[in-house]
């Protein structure tokens, strides 16, 4: 038996306020950069990526936000979520994850993939209108929230 929640059960029930129609930040890219960090590194990484990101002006090159994600099972496994002015990477899509990569080498433990989305938010209640083109909006939060 199927809970009605089921991953087998596409089909959202009328009244659980989730919603899957919201439409995605107009003009916003996302670059997903996925490596396994160094071993003596990754404590201090958080830190250590944003000093690099700000030091290297990605702000003025269309970067809205970033966003580190460490795997609750593995320390080392790390993905660097960047959401981009997508008409400012679209005209250097190769270069700027080319430079991305560069930035993240002295960190990683291997190679650093990277692939690009479009992003779609799921929200499950209607929130306060969230803005990625507004940098004192999202950046700050984030940085809280990662500690």
């Amino acid at each position: 038996m199927h809970s009605k929640y089921s991953p087998r059960n596409t089909e959202i029930p009328k009244g659980t306020g989730l919603s899957l129609n919201v439409p995605a930040p107009a003009g916003v890219v996302a670059l997903h950069l996925d490596f396994v960090a160094k071993p003596e590194g990754a404590r201090e990484l958080n830190s250590l990526v944003g000093a690099v990101l700000e030091e290297a002006g990605l702000a003025k090159e269309g970067l809205e936000t970033a966003l580190l994600l460490v795997s609750d099972r593995e320390a080392r496994l790390v993905t660097l979520l960047t959401f981009w002015d997508a008409g400012r990477f679209a005209n250097a899509r190769e270069r700027r994850i080319g430079w991305m990569q560069k930035l993240l080498a002295p960190f990683a433990d291997g190679p650093v993939r990277a692939q690009t989305s479009t992003p779609r938010f799921v929200l499950a209640e209607p929130a306060a209108p969230f803005e990625m083109n507004n940098p004192s909006h999202g950046s700050a939060e984030l940085s809280h929230a990662a500690g």
